[in-house]
C-alpha cells in the first residue's frame, strides 16, 4: 500500500473528511482485477483500486468533467498510473449528449456535487447552492464502454453519481449478466430525490439474486446465482446487516 492509500485508508476509517466506506474495498478487489470506477473525480478510489489490483490488473476510470479537482488529480496522479485507463465520458441509460448541472461556490465549481441533469427533476441535495452551470458532455453507457474497451472480464464496479447511479444500472445490463462484478454503489436519499426513486427502492427492475451486501451511505456487492431476465438491469438483492 502507497503511502497516499495509507493515508487516505485512516482518514476513512476514523474521520469525517472522506467515504467511511473506502478502506472496505480491499476485501472486495483482489490482485489482477479489472475495475470500473464511475464517477471517479479526482480520482481517489481509482488510486486505491490501482494499488489494489497490481501490475496484472486494470482500472477504468470514468470523468466526464476534466476540470474539476485540479489540485487533488495532480496529488493522487492516479490518471498517469500504467493500470488505469481514463474516460471523459458520463455514463447513464443511453448514449448521446446530456448536460452536466455544476453548482459553484464563492470558491469556484464543486464539481464533485455534478449531477446528470437527464431525467431529473429539480435540484434535490443542490438547492443549497444559489448558482449551477450547465455543462454539455457526451454519455455513453456501461455495456458500450465494455465493449468499447473489448473487456474480457469484469471485477469490480464503484458508481458514485449524485444520484443517478439507477441509470447507470439502466446501461448496463449485458455487462452485469455476463461478468457478475462486485458493485459498490453510492445510494443516498438526499442525491436520489431528483430523480424520482429512493434508497429503499433503487434496485426496481432488477431480478433477484443471492448477494452480500456492505451497510453504510452505500452498498458493496458481489453477485452469485445470477438469473438475469429481458427485463432486468442490475442484479442484486440488498441484504441488511
Amino acid at each position: 500500500m502507497t503511502i497516499i492509500n495509507a493515508v487516505a485508508s485512516t482518514l476513512s476509517r476514523h474521520t469525517r473528511y472522506l467515504d467511511n466506506e473506502l478502506h472496505t474495498i480491499g476485501g472486495l478487489v483482489r490482485p489482477g482485477d479489472v475495475c470500473l470506477d464511475v464517477g471517479s473525480a479526482a480520482g481517489l478510489y481509482s488510486r486505491a483500486l490501482s494499488d489494489l489490483v497490481g501490475p496484472h490488473g486494470l482500472v477504468h476510470s470514468v470523468e466526464p468533467l476534466s476540470f474539476g479537482h485540479p489540485f487533488w488529480s495532480r496529488v493522487l496522479g492516479a490518471r498517469r498510473r500504467g493500470n488505469v485507463r481514463h474516460h471523459a465520458v458520463a455514463l447513464g441509460a443511453q448514449p448521446g449528449r446530456a448536460a452536466m448541472r455544476v453548482p459553484y461556490t464563492a470558491s469556484g465549481p464543486a464539481t464533485s456535487r455534478s449531477f446528470l441533469g437527464w431525467q431529473s427533476h429539480g435540484l434535490g441535495s443542490n438547492d443549497e447552492f444559489a448558482r449551477h452551470e450547465d455543462v454539455v458532455v457526451e454519455v455513453s453507457t456501461v455495456d458500450a464502454l465494455v465493449a468499447e474497451a473489448g473487456l474480457e472480464r469484469l471485477d469490480f464496479v464503484k458508481i458514485d453519481v449524485e444520484g443517478g447511479e439507477l441509470h447507470v444500472l439502466h446501461g448496463a445490463p449485458e455487462t452485469v449478466a455476463r461478468f457478475r462484478p462486485a458493485m459498490f454503489i453510492e445510494i443516498e436519499a438526499r442525491h436520489t430525490v431528483r430523480y424520482d426513486y429512493s434508497p429503499t427502492t433503487w434496485w426496481r427492475g432488477c431480478a433477484p439474486v443471492d448477494t452480500r451486501c456492505t451497510p453504510g451511505s452505500g452498498a458493496g456487492c458481489r453477485p452469485s446465482g445470477c438469473a438475469p431476465t429481458r427485463t432486468t438491469t442490475c442484479s442484486g438483492r440488498v441484504e441488511r446487516a
